[in-house]
Parts: structure tokens; C-alpha cells; sequence
């Protein structure tokens, strides 16, 4: 365990003496990366099998892969409650789908899950698509855009070597340990959550899961008319005046806060009232 990750928790569930030794590579540019602040320069990827999953991980940015791993398999991130793990679901919607861990982590809860994992930044995207097919992960529709207020192109920040960090302002929440220097700045396609939902033919969503860097409020405020349609929404928050405006808003459009993690970018669980 290095620093607070915990790689003994990937090592038990590794078999195969190739991933274990890839898990070793990660390990010392974890290391490199946290310890030194150095940057991992190789945009090779390679497989790894964490117990009966295969992940498709890109060098310069698996020690963020890893942890967002963890984050799910181990810390159920996202579904902590036991509505929020998908069982009894039908269609999740999930906004900042990354490289596919929250959706193989759902699809673990229930195979039989209609999921739309919407990711913008086109290199996460395709590792989306191949830890999708890599693990047959049925029923389960990629779509490369952010989700905005309007259809088009915008202009998407993002840092290389974190997949996890990329949004229309990424320093809206205060991270000492970002370098700003490090912010690249790329243009992607865009497109309202109704006008997704009306081209998929996605009538009612069971669980909307947002993670999206600080775009929660203008997601949620230009999809009003999709809200009665929602039974259940967890966001990350990235500031404290996002995730009280978040609260606030839903609050006054049938929503019930029923959790608020007190970790520094927690969740918020709501469900209609």
C-alpha cells in the first residue's frame, strides 16, 4: 500500500502472472507519479485481469485508473446506498462514464442493465470502448460527447495523464495538488441531456449518475423538463456552492436529498419524492 492505495486489494484478485506484473509496473509509476510529481510520458496500453474482468489501461494515466478501481470496487463509489446499486433497475444514464468502472461495476450488480455511458474526452472514450467489448458487457451504449446545455462543439479541459479529471472548468474545485500548467484544452462534441434521451428512445431513467466536474447545475437546470422521469440521481459534487445550488435546485423540482457524504468531493443521493 502506497500512500492510502491499496494495491493488495487489486493483488488478490489478480491470477495471472502477466497482470501481476503489469500491477507491479503501475505500482512504481504510482509511485514515481504521487511520491515525485513526475509525469509518465508512454501512451501505450495494455490489459489487465482484476478478477473476472479484463481493463484496458493507458500508461500515462493507470495510476489514476487504479485508483478509480478502488474507488469503485472497493469503496462502492457512487452506490453506497443499496437502491443506487442498480438491482432492482432497468436504464442508467451515466455522465462521465471515464473508462467503463462504474459501468462494469453496475453491470456486476445486475447483467441485465440498460446503461449509457456518456464520456467526452476522445482517448478515455476509447478505452471505454475496448473495456466494454473486452468484458462483453451487453447492452451497454458508449456516446462520445459532453453532456451541456447546448448541441455543438465546446472547448473541454482536461489533463492527459488523470482520465478522471476533465470538465468545462476543472479548477472549479480547489486541488493543491494541481499543476494548472498541466490543463490541456481540446474541443468535443456536445449535446443536451433531452436531445440524448429523445435520439436513444429513453423514456424514464432509473438512476442518473453524474460526475462531471463542476457542470452539475447547468446539466441539471437544462434538463428540467426530464426530472419527472428520473427516480434517482447521486452527483459528485466538485464545490461546496455547486453541491448546496445542486441541493437546493432539486429540492424545489421533486427530489429528496437522502444522503450527503461529508468527504471532500462526496456524493449527493436523491430520490423522488
Amino acid at each position: 500500500m502506497i500512500m492510502g492505495t491499496d494495491f493488495g486489494f487489486i493483488r488478490k484478485r489478480i491470477k495471472d502472472r502477466q497482470s501481476l506484473q503489469r500491477l507491479e509496473e503501475i505500482k512504481k509509476d504510482w509511485a514515481l507519479v504521487r511520491k515525485k510529481g513526475k509525469i509518465i510520458k508512454s501512451k501505450k496500453t495494455f490489459p489487465i485481469k482484476i478478477g473476472k474482468y479484463t481493463f484496458w489501461l493507458r500508461k500515462n494515466g493507470a495510476s489514476s485508473s487504479v485508483d478509480t478501481y478502488l474507488e469503485m470496487f472497493k469503496k462502492n463509489g457512487h452506490m453506497t446506498l443499496p437502491e443506487f446499486k442498480g438491482r432492482k433497475d432497468k436504464v442508467v444514464l451515466d455522465l462521465g462514464a471515464n473508462e467503463g468502472y462504474y459501468v462494469t461495476r453496475m453491470k456486476d450488480n445486475n447483467p441485465r442493465l440498460k446503461i449509457i455511458a456518456v464520456e467526452p474526452v476522445p482517448q478515455t472514450f476509447a478505452l471505454l470502448k475496448k473495456n466494454i467489448a473486452a468484458n462483453r458487457l451487453k447492452n451497454v451504449i458508449p456516446v462520445n460527447a459532453a453532456i451541456t446545455s447546448k448541441t455543438g462543439r465546446i472547448t473541454f479541459e482536461v489533463i492527459p495523464e488523470i482520465t478522471v479529471v476533465g470538465g468545462l472548468d476543472i479548477v472549479v474545485q480547489k486541488r493543491p495538488w494541481l499543476d494548472v500548467r498541466r490543463v490541456q484544452k481540446i474541443t468535443v462534441n456536445s449535446i443536451t441531456l433531452p436531445l440524448l434521451c429523445k435520439k436513444m428512445g429513453i423514456r424514464k431513467i432509473d438512476i442518473l449518475k453524474m460526475d462531471v466536474e463542476g457542470s452539475e447545475l447547468e446539466i441539471l437546470k437544462s434538463s428540467k423538463e426530464l426530472l419527472k422521469d428520473i427516480s434517482k440521481i447521486v452527483i459528485e459534487w466538485h464545490s461546496e456552492k455547486l453541491r448546496d445550488d445542486c441541493i437546493s435546485f432539486l429540492s424545489k423540482n421533486g427530489f429528496k436529498l437522502v444522503n450527503a457524504e461529508k468527504r471532500k468531493c462526496g456524493d449527493l443521493y436523491f430520490v423522488r419524492k
